[in-house]
């Protein structure tokens, strides 16, 4: 029948993150994310000292207990008030960043206020803070100011320093009531949100971080928020990692990441990730020979194995820029991109990575914007007094609006939880959501994740990008300038695309697209030896996903972003079709013939399964690709043969055999669809664990209706985990080399339920183990 469950699924860790930004893996604030034990780094890295090279040695320490968030790192001395203590420094950083380099100022300036300005939805979320917290701390001198003018920003912060001083014994902090308010700000501003391009989010980061530096003791606390980070990961059980990173920030990482790695027995890899991909044609092949090519010839950098081209949704990127840089270095003499590479000694890995995001983006644009970057945009003169008088009381009105829908609202539900009480929550919602300003005939609009604007913008981005990469590696590199004209050539012999050069055999180049949401399968039919990463949660933030045309919506399918609700079993069919196609079209007319002769000539299904074994683990073994080498063809065999007899059970049907059968090595020909990664844990709200749980939810679904005893669920969920682990772990020993050491982590209990029909629910209840528990 149709209802199916896995009523006790444990799942181990999923030991691999392959794709994540090393800028956004610490949450903001999280009790939970805290150091199980201390441990010491000595780390020995290069600085520059007035035109000299010099050695610096430092031994940076991770205590027990402390909090691996960014409160936890801005907050100074591990005691009781640290989390507070970086709350409310990062908050007065994100002042700072108003007063010293305002996105909205800058907008203001420019002469093309039609072009999004990076940055500017934050500032926004800053401004709307400062009207809140002018209004409760009485600054009524600057409660209409601009949100250009630095005074407001520099008069709240001030009061809030004042606040912060430590009250004679006994007294309470005065600081400690507008806590809440300023930690449900800084999750709007140091993170991706509905209404947070995860961009703006990283652009504050960027600038805490540096603010962070420039301290007294500053370049220690950097130090320790790199080996923070990976505890972090490691933590959440993760030790394989490949994680993105600035050029200009590659070498001071190498040497955490290379201490980290000896100490604790794990395998995190750095990629050098591009900066100028925004910028005009030939910019990006600059910086590849200045600043990335460098890098992978100096030998010290034992931990940088590729590199990451990040995403372009204001023009579609410069792809024939890399695959053209990429075709001159493997043709070179002395191919110093992969000298380090391949079967050497010292060997970075086995294959450089050329990780290419495609198909994300957030959506901005000029009519998708902040609300006062909007006004900017389309009035014929800049906001004045008026404007922001009227914007500061539709803020106030909006948060007592707010005040009262969770007055109306109190009780939350397993699947959706109640309202935060803080005071301002649901605000932004009343303000951009529920209701709207009109000031002086001009309606404003803001970016929202979840719109329809938004998911036209975002998807409209990601397609073009996807068919110009096909584009490009379908090209064939130009011909010398100073070669004779050749005379036309057949077909057959005509020059090689990218593609093929590209991936033949021997180059010491992989490929992954990161993202990859749209036309996926078209990709990976027609491009076999490229891989994906699977993201799911981050893209159900950033709105790439094109999920959820509702606020009701996104938090209704609180089972699909948190793994722990209830979700619409239409979601989880849009998102299979998406990223792991599972109808029967996609097996090719040879694989359809033989299950299908196999069906028709066999008396029992026992029968089948012994009597086909070689036939179907053929079909395995060229539906796994390049990472069937790198699995065991007897282990494959019987998790194939354990999920066919689990989906016919007792049917003797040889049409149910055959379907069982095609849905089955369907499972195994999607394999590039479980490489999964986080795209930043803190920033993106989520993890890589999390996105385990999801792939085998979007498994055990498409696989359903399966036997549903407690022995034959078990085993069903035992399988798809397993399936999903192996192959991970076999890519990672392809493309990089051995396995890490290190076999840490938390185990998952979930319980999945639901019903396999148009418009019904699947619901999933989880909890995190300890290491070595059991459920």
């Amino acid at each position: 029948m149709a209802y199916f469950s896995l009523p006790a699924l444990t799942l181990p860790s999923y030991r691999f993150d392959y794709h994540s930004h090393f800028g956004g893996i610490l949450p903001v604030e999280n009790e939970a994310a805290v150091a199980t034990d201390a441990f010491p780094l000595d780390i020995t890295y290069q600085v520059q000292d007035q035109g000299v090279t010099v050695d610096t040695k430092v031994t940076v320490t991770v205590i027990k207990g402390q909090q691996l968030t960014l409160a936890g790192l801005f907050g100074g001395t591990l005691d009781e008030q640290q989390p507070e203590r970086g709350a409310l420094s990062l908050f007065l950083k994100a002042l700072m960043l108003m007063e010293e380099s305002n996105p909205l100022a800058a907008l203001a300036a420019s002469r093309n206020r039609s072009r999004y300005e990076r940055g500017e939805c934050i500032a926004e979320d800053i401004y709307i803070a400062c009207v809140c917290l002018a209004n409760q701390l009485k600054l009524d001198a600057v409660r209409d100011a601009a949100a250009t003018d630095p005074v407001l920003y520099k008069t709240v912060r001030s009061a809030l320093e004042r606040l912060a001083v430590a009250p004679p014994p006994g007294q309470p902090r005065p600081i400690e009531a507008l806590m809440p308010l300023l930690r449900y700000f800084n999750d709007k501003i140091y993170s991706a949100s509905k209404y947070t391009p995860f961009d703006d989010a990283y652009r504050m980061r960027s600038f805490a971080m540096k603010k962070l530096r420039a301290e007294v003791g500053g370049e220690e606390r950097y130090l320790q928020w790199i080996a923070m980070s990976l505890r972090y990961l490691e933590q959440e059980g993760i030790a394989h990692a490949q994680l993105a990173m600035g050029e200009d920030e590659v070498r001071v990482a190498n040497a955490v990441l290379s201490a980290y790695n000896k100490a604790r027995k794990t395998c995190y890899k750095l990629l050098a990730h591009t900066a100028t991909v925004y910028a005009g044609d030939k910019a990006l092949e600059y910086e590849l020979n200045t600043k990335i090519l460098p890098l992978f010839q100096d030998p010290s950098l034992n931990e940088l194995i590729g590199i990451d081209l990040l995403g372009s949704e204001n023009k579609v990127g410069n792809y024939t820029e890399l695959f053209s840089f990429l075709v001159a270095q493997n043709s070179a003499q002395a191919d110093q991109l992969t000298q380090f590479f391949g079967n050497v000694d010292q060997s970075r890995a086995l294959q450089l990575v050329s990780h290419i995001h495609c198909g994300e983006g957030m959506g901005v644009a000029a009519d998708n914007r902040s609300a006062i970057g909007y006004a900017m945009a389309y009035s014929r003169h800049l906001p004045g007094p008026e404007f922001y008088r009227a914007y500061a009381q539709y803020v106030l009105a909006c948060q007592i609006a707010a005040q009262g829908r969770r007055a109306d609202n109190a009780r939350g539900t397993a699947g959706t939880h109640a309202h935060k009480d803080n005071g301002v929550s649901g605000l932004f919602d009343e303000m951009f959501r529920n209701d709207s300003l009109t000031v002086e005939g001009l309606t404003l609009r803001r970016y929202d994740g979840n719109s329809v604007r938004t998911q036209e913008l975002v998807a409209y981005a990601g397609k073009r990008n996807m068919m110009a990469l096909c584009e490009s590696l379908d090209q064939s590199p130009p011909a010398p300038a100073q070669a004779p004209a050749a005379p036309a050539q057949p077909p057959a012999a005509q020059a090689q695309s990218y593609y093929q050069l590209l991936t033949a055999s021997g180059t010491l180049l992989g490929f992954r697209l990161g993202h990859a949401y749209y036309y996926r399968s078209f990709v990976a039919a027609r491009y076999p030896l490229i891989a994906f990463d699977t993201n799911l949660g981050s893209n159900s933030i950033t709105g790439a996903s094109g999920l959820f045309a509702s606020v009701e919506g996104y938090r209704l399918n609180r089972g699909f972003r948190h793994l722990d609700g209830y979700v619409d079993t239409d979601l989880l069919r849009t998102v299979t079709d998406k990223v792991m196609f599972t109808g029967l079209q996609a097996l090719n007319e040879t694989q359809v013939s033989e299950l299908m002769t196999l069906a028709r000539s066999s008396k029992t299904l026992a029968d089948l399964l012994q009597q086909g074994q070689a036939k179907i683990s053929a079909l395995l073994n060229a539906a796994l690709g390049p990472v069937a080498q790198a699995m065991n063809a007897d282990t494959s065999y019987a998790s194939f043969s354990a999920l066919v007899t689990a989906m016919v059970g007792a049917n003797t049907s040889p049409s149910v055999w055959f379907a069982a059968l095609a849905r089955v090595l369907n499972l195994f020909i999607n394999w590039r669809s479980y490489l999964l990664g986080s795209d930043a844990q803190g920033v993106e709200h989520t993890n890589v664990q999390d996105e385990f749980l999801r792939c085998v939810l979007l498994l055990a679904y498409n696989i359903a209706p399966f036997d549903t005893s407690a022995q034959g669920a078990a085993e069903v969920g035992k399988q798809l985990q397993a399936l999903v682990t192996t192959i991970s772990a076999a890519y990672w020993q392809t493309t990089v080399g051995p396995l890490a050491g290190n076999d840490s982590g938390p185990q998952t209990a979930a319980a999945i339920a639901g019903y396999k029909a148009p418009a019904s629910v699947v619901t999933v209840t989880r909890a995190v183990l300890a290491q070595g528990a059991s459920a």
